[in-house]
Parts: C-alpha cells; structure tokens; sequence
C-alpha cells in the first residue's frame, strides 16, 4: 500500500498516527498563540490591532444590541456555571460519575488558572470608551470567555460524540459569540479573548484526555447524551 492509498484507505493505525499527528499539531499551536500573546503582555508591548477591533465592533452599538450582548455575555459566566452544575447532575443521575467530576473539574480548573493568570499579569482593562457593564479586576485573560471554552466547549464535544452534530456547533460557535460580547462591551481586549480561548482549550484538551484515558482504563463506554 503506497502513501496515497494509505490516506485515501486508512488501517487502524494509520487513523490511529493521523488522529495523534492532528491533535499534537492543535497542542502546538494554541502554545504558541498564547505563549506570544502572554508575551507581549508581559512586556507591556501591547498590539497593533486590539484597538482597532474594539472600535470596528462597537461602532455598530444600538439600544437592542446592547442588550443581546448583556445577555451572551452573561452566558458565559452564570450561564456557563449553571450548564455545569446541570451536566453534573445529569451525569450523576446516570451513574456517570466520572464525567460529572470531568465536567466540574474542567469549569472548576479553568477558572483557577484564569484567575492566577489574572493576577499575574495584571493587565488593565480598555479605556477606550465608556463600558456599556462594569467590571473591576484585571483584563488578561478573559474569565467569561474561559468559562465558556470549559463548558460550551466540553458540551460540544459531548454532543458530537453522541452525533447531535448541529448542536455541537451550535455549542462550539457560543464560545466566539461570548468572546465578541466582551469586546462590544468594552470589557475586554481582542487578545484577551484570543489567550483565554487559547489557554482554555488546552485546560479542556487535557480534562477530555485523562477523562478518556481513565474509562478506556475501566472499559467503561462512553456516555449517551440522551
């Protein structure tokens, strides 16, 4: 079988070589977004193109679209708690303790590290507009949009799994949805959703790993959604 044929028809373990070649190409790449982002934050070097984006987004602020991002943006703090405590006892309810402690772990987890990272590079928020919400601490990274990577995006991958397939993107694309209602708002910068989405990802990649890794240890399938 030749190189073509093994792409076109893939053994087990070509699947198997392609599927970890892919994964540790993600891997390397959300460290490198935010090692550089992290980075130029750290120096205090700032971006070109964060001031930009605020201003292009919330040039088309409306009383009504005002609203809609209170609303999204909300959904990715309160919100993403509730879905997790929810997912956590439906996991519960179908003896599936494991993924309910995943679930837990990964909003719990995300939430630690974002707040030590919060502290840790102690970056102000904008100043380039009257925020339409207020918010007190520090911008880098993003807390709504980190919440919302640990739990809309543990719950797409559940449901492509279970292949609820428009769901799952449904679930996936709320992510970005949150991260722009933090920037219309005037909360945070670009790059601060870019490095929590980064950061988070990586955080849920590993909840998802070791939660993987332990039922195929037990031989335990995974869990229907419904």
């Amino acid at each position: 079988m030749d190189f073509i044929d093994m792409i076109r028809r893939p053994t087990q373990p070509t699947r198997l070589f392609i599927q970890w070649v892919c994964g540790l190409a993600i891997v390397a790449a959300l460290i490198v977004v935010f090692a550089k982002l992290a980075e130029d934050v750290w120096f205090r070097e700032g971006f070109s193109w964060d001031a930009p984006i605020i201003l292009a987004i919330h040039q088309f602020s409306n009383p009504a679209l005002d609203t809609f991002m209170r609303f999204v943006t909300q959904t990715g703090e309160t919100g993403a708690m509730a879905i997790a405590v929810i997912l956590a006892g439906w996991f519960i309810w179908k003896h599936r303790q494991v993924e309910a402690f995943s679930i837990l772990i990964a909003f719990g987890g995300a939430m630690v590290i974002n707040a030590v990272l919060k502290l840790l590079f102690a970056r102000p928020r904008p100043n380039l507009f009257p925020p339409l919400i207020v918010e007190s601490g520090f911008g880098f990274p993003s807390g709504h949009v980190t919440a919302s990577v640990a739990v809309f995006g543990f719950l797409a991958i559940l449901l492509w799994k279970n292949k609820h397939y428009a769901w799952a993107l449904f679930s996936g694309g709320w992510i970005f949805m949150v991260a722009i209602s933090r920037i219309y708002l005037g909360v945070h910068y670009p790059s601060d959703t870019i490095a929590a989405i980064a950061f988070a990802s990586l955080w849920l990649i590993v909840v998802i790993y070791v939660q993987t890794t332990y039922l195929r240890s037990i031989k335990q399938p995974s869990p229907d959604f419904i």
